[in-house]
């Protein structure tokens, strides 16, 4: 369930949802990402998803409920793992229109105005085989790339 809004508001239009699970390597980068945003970058705008409190496949209908409900008119900026081509892997890809988020799941649920994703293994068989096999470093050296990009684009329009 979402955190209530008081913890969470800002006078920037923009919301960061870092989608993934802590528990499974390569799944981690959102939430890896969230956690970097809030503590070391201090985002200044509310950031959902980070290690300990995620928003993952179980828990992402409420979080866009709750999207919905309390940030109507808030640019939503997700940020998720993928896998891709060889030559992809490592790579950030941003998207005009959200995501779909969920594929290890077999779940195509959209989120966001903004998608930003990851790529941390190679598509191909088992998509959750291949996540839990990704190598936890490569993970956050991906995620602290993509948390000081975020960073320093909101900073820079703020």
């Amino acid at each position: 369930m979402p955190p209530p809004l008081s913890v969470y508001t800002s006078p920037m239009n923009c919301v960061v949802v870092c989608i993934g699970t802590d528990k499974i390597s390569g799944d981690s980068l959102g939430p890896i990402v969230g956690s970097l945003l809030r503590d070391k970058h201090r985002l200044p705008c509310p950031v959902y998803g980070v290690e300990g409190k995620t928003v993952n496949g179980l828990n992402l209908a409420d979080y866009r409920r709750f999207l919905l409900a309390h940030h109507p008119d808030s640019t939503v900026i997700a940020v998720d793992a993928a896998v891709g081509r060889p030559d992809e892997l490592g790579t950030v890809k941003i998207r005009k229109g959200g995501i779909k988020a969920g594929g290890a799941l077999g779940r195509d649920d959209p989120i966001g105005d903004v998608g930003v994703l990851g790529v941390v293994g190679i598509k191909g068989g088992d998509a959750l085989a291949t996540l839990m096999a990704v190598p936890y470093p490569e993970v956050v050296a991906l995620a602290e790339k993509i948390a000081l990009r975020i960073a320093t684009t909101l900073k820079e329009a703020a």
